[in-house]
This record gives C-alpha cells, sequence and structure tokens, in this order.
C-alpha cells in the first residue's frame, strides 16, 4: 500500500473561518432562528464559493459521479449550500431549537430496546446528511446515550461553539487521535452499560493513513478505514448506519441495519470485516445518488488528482464540465 497524498487529504485542510465569526453566527441563531442566520451564512458560503477552488473542483469530481450527468454552476453552490444548512442544522440541535418531535426516526423504538435489554450498538456514519441529529432524537426523554467518537484536528474551533451552547450530557463527543487497547475497553463498558457508539468510518484517520481498505465507491476505487469496521466487529455489538437527512418533508433520521452483533470465529473475521465494509458501502453509495448535495467530503477522495486520473471523474459522454480550466 502506498500512502496518500497528505496534501490533498481532509485532515491537513486548515479549518476555515475565525472562532469569533461562528459564535456570533451562534448568536444570531439563538436570538433570531435560522431565517435570519441563513442569509448570513449564504454570504460566508459565497466568499468560500468564490476564493476555494480546489472546493469547487472536489465538489465537481464527486457531483459528476452522483449525478450522472453534466455538473453546473448552480451543483456546485448548492452543494455548498447544503453543507452550510447542516452546519445550521448542527447548532440548532445542540441549542435545543430541533427537538425529536421534528425529526422522524423509527430507529428509536430499537436502540431503546437493545438498551433494555442490557445492549448497546455501534453507529457506522458518515459525512453524509447530519449526524447531529442524534442530540434531537434523544434530547426530550434522555433515554439512550450516545458516544461520538471523532477526530478534531480540523474542527476545534467549531466543537469550542459546541461546547458553550451544549446543555444536554446524553450526547459525548470522545475526542481521539487513535484507538488504542484502552480506547477499546473503554468502548466495550459503554456498550455494556447499554450505550451507543458512534465512528465516522468514510475518511482515513489523520494519526494512521496507511491502513485502509479499499473498494469500489461509485463507480471507482476509493479507501475507507480499517479501523471502524474491524472495531465494530470486534465489540460483538449489532452495528447499523445511521444519519439525519434533510428532505421536502421535513428532517429524516435514517436508520439501517449492517450486522447483527454475533461473535465471528478468528478465522472468519476478515471475510466478515468485508462483507461489514460491503453493506455500508451499499447504504451510503444508494444515499449520495438519493441525496446527492448532502455528502460532504470536500477533498480529493478518490485521489483522481494523485494518480493523474481526473478524467475518470467524468461519467463517459460527458469530458467537458464546469470548473474544468481549475
Amino acid at each position: 500500500m502506498t500512502k496518500p497524498d497528505d496534501a490533498s487529504q481532509w485532515s491537513s485542510m486548515r479549518e476555515g473561518g475565525s472562532y469569533l465569526g461562528m459564535r456570533l453566527l451562534v448568536l444570531l441563531y439563538r436570538f433570531g432562528g435560522r431565517w435570519l442566520l441563513r442569509p448570513i451564512v449564504a454570504l460566508v458560503v459565497s466568499w468560500f464559493f468564490i476564493t476555494r477552488a480546489h472546493t469547487r473542483r472536489h465538489s465537481r469530481y464527486y457531483l459528476q459521479r452522483a449525478l450522472a450527468r453534466p455538473v453546473t454552476w448552480r451543483d456546485l453552490w448548492q452543494h455548498q449550500m447544503a453543507f452550510a444548512d447542516a452546519l445550521v442544522d448542527r447548532v440548532g440541535a445542540w441549542m435545543g431549537k430541533i427537538r425529536r418531535q421534528n425529526v422522524a426516526f423509527s430507529g428509536h423504538t430499537l436502540l431503546a430496546q437493545l438498551k433494555q435489554q442490557g445492549r448497546g450498538a455501534v453507529i457506522l456514519g458518515a459525512h453524509m446528511g447530519n449526524l447531529e441529529m442524534c442530540r434531537a432524537v434523544v434530547e426530550s426523554d434522555g433515554s439512550l446515550v450516545l458516544n461520538v467518537i471523532l477526530h478534531n484536528r480540523n474542527t476545534r474551533k467549531f466543537n469550542r461553539i459546541m461546547d458553550g451552547v451544549n446543555n444536554n450530557n446524553q450526547v459525548r463527543l470522545i475526542q481521539v487521535e487513535d484507538i488504542s487497547p484502552a480506547t477499546a475497553m473503554q468502548l466495550q463498558q459503554m456498550l455494556n452499560n447499554g450505550e451507543c457508539i458512534i465512528l465516522l468510518a468514510d475518511r482515513l484517520p489523520p494519526g494512521n493513513q496507511e491502513r485502509f481498505f479499499e473498494a469500489p465507491f461509485m463507480g471507482s476505487p476509493a479507501r475507507f478505514p480499517v479501523g471502524p469496521f474491524w472495531l465494530a466487529l470486534l465489540l460483538g455489538a449489532p452495528v447499523f448506519y445511521m444519519t439525519g437527512l434533510r428532505t421536502p418533508d421535513g428532517h429524516y433520521a435514517l436508520m439501517e441495519p449492517l450486522g447483527d452483533g454475533q461473535r465471528v470465529p478468528r478465522q472468519q473475521r476478515e471475510a466478515a470485516c468485508l462483507q461489514l465494509l460491503n453493506n455500508y458501502l451499499g447504504v451510503l453509495e444508494k444515499l449520495c445518488y438519493q441525496y446527492p448535495y448532502q455528502w460532504f467530503n470536500f477533498y480529493d477522495f478518490w485521489q483522481d488528482e494523485a494518480r493523474g486520473d481526473s478524467a475518470s471523474a467524468t461519467p463517459a459522454g460527458n469530458q467537458k464540465s464546469v470548473d474544468a480550466q481549475e
């Protein structure tokens, strides 16, 4: 395996925006709601849209796969505005502006039943939609505890703001650089307490980019972290995919089963891990086609540029696209 080019990885991307600017957006949301905030957010998005050609370019590579048609400037704009809307909804969820009654989520009952049985669940998420919807789902009755395992290298400012607006301890952000044996023991104890563990599984972690699975995703080979899938398998808990989506009918929290949590003999673990990855990619790929503007990986995800193969991102018969000059 060759090591990916660090310059093209998400972990090397500098977090945009200032702390004071983000804090101002939170205050505006608190006193004026999302409708006051959205025009301001549109201006901020416009600035980044104009000044960050690489973000437009990487958005184009993805959207060409997801839309299977020529990508327009409007598509690129809509993609970045969807990202901004997800950030606004994230703030709203943490502030209690979005509550359980605002989110359709049938999976809540299943997770509650597992907790009654003294069992937790592993949730493999992605940068699709808005996982912060989990906060809205559990906020009203505090019946579930969700532990979000995340790498915070390029989101420190936003996480600092969230610490200031979060008054609900049912969702816990556990920031790690890597999953150590001690961390695994801590996670196992959480599961034994009937708690849920959320791991994002569509990006290589910043501290470990040499170990990955390579699998076809949206028609091209892509790299996915080994850790979340092996960990989910070894913890022996039911595994689900979960995310929050914005739909024409409102907020919707989706939960799909990926694995039953049965113990797997050692000689069968590799095959079981690959099956778990395959189940995960099946759900994620379907969502990318169904909600193309709600997957947020604005970097060279498929290594198109690193391999000098950016043309492969373009569907057959569509070799000309916006931003081609970049």
